[in-house]
């Protein structure tokens, strides 16, 4: 009798420590947070430094490392919000958030983040006329400056910007998977969950060396890229030229459906495959609701 309601006591203890062990394992599970504290961090995404895919390409995983630069087909990353337009009514991703004092000013402006692929990332934020705009160097280099910006392309279809190419790389062909350099590049992403890397859709406006405006191809590189040749070759160079793009309409050419929101913008220069140098600046980037009328360098890019 005395054995039977030992092992019946244990048995009880048994059950209740079983049952605290089960709702343990519910909240670790459920929890996002006790995962974490339990297994570690989530794994490092590989080195993007490993050979294979294209920069433009790395973009969309850069994306995807911020915590808040994906949107979804359903919708933005919880806590993301539509980016406000200013007084004008339009989506100004500026330059730089804080002007210095004194210009040129070497390194990455504050608001932007940079993303090195090869080599290292010569920035300044410099004063060309009356002009302020980022300066991309780049000597056998790859590198991109990002920065977050959620977008609604029903409400602001179009995107303008300003640039100026200094120097192209000789040999770049941004149709050739050996020589796929640009001295100036505009990128658009569309983040995406759970895979960034290979479902974010990607948008690139470049000024090749050789490639005729006009061109529209699919990156050699990566196949989420789409890549809208806009300025080519050196006969502009060294002139503040004025682009822009219906960014919706471009989309919807190019991957056959409605666009969902932008989640990201990026600014590249590289000559890592031809082994090259270039040069590039490139002002202020501008979602607007319609075309501008004046074709001309805004005055709104006045300091």
């Amino acid at each position: 009798m005395k054995l039977r309601e030992r092992w019946g006591r244990l048995g009880a203890w048994r059950l209740l420590i079983g049952l605290v062990l089960l709702v343990a394992v519910i909240l670790v599970v459920s929890s996002p947070r006790s995962r974490a504290f339990v297994f570690g961090s989530a794994t490092a995404p590989p080195d993007d430094r490993a050979g294979g895919a294209r920069p433009t390409a790395r973009l969309s995983a850069q994306a995807g490392a911020s915590s808040s630069a994906a949107s979804t087909d359903a919708g933005m990353a919880p806590g993301r919000r539509l980016t406000l337009p200013d007084a004008e009514g339009r989506i100004r991703i500026r330059v730089a958030d804080r002007v210095p004092p004194r210009l040129p000013a070497d390194g990455v402006p504050v608001g932007w983040t940079v993303k090195e692929f090869a080599g290292r990332a010569s920035v300044e934020l410099v004063r060309d006329g009356t002009h302020l705009a980022l300066r991309l160097k780049s000597e056998r280099s790859s590198f991109a400056l990002y920065r977050d910006v959620v977008v609604d392309l029903n409400e602001f279809p179009f995107l303008s910007w300003s640039w100026k190419v200094v120097r192209l790389p000789a040999d770049g062909d941004v149709r050739e998977r050996a020589s796929d350099d640009e001295a100036a590049q505009v990128y658009v992403i569309f983040p995406r969950w759970p895979s960034p890397v290979t479902t974010s859709d990607v948008i690139g406006y470049v000024w090749d060396s050789r490639a005729p405006v006009g061109t529209r191809l699919t990156s050699t590189k990566a196949s989420n890229v789409k890549i809208i040749v806009v300025a080519s070759g050196g006969s502009q160079r060294a002139t503040w030229l004025f682009e822009e793009r219906q960014v919706a309409h471009d989309y919807a050419a190019l991957f056959g459906r409605q666009p969902p929101r932008v989640g990201q913008v990026a600014v590249m220069i590289d000559t890592n495959d031809t082994r090259g140098v270039a040069e590039a600046l490139i002002g202020d980037l501008v979602f607007s609701r319609k075309r501008s009328e004046n074709k001309e360098i805004p005055t709104s890019m006045l300091r």
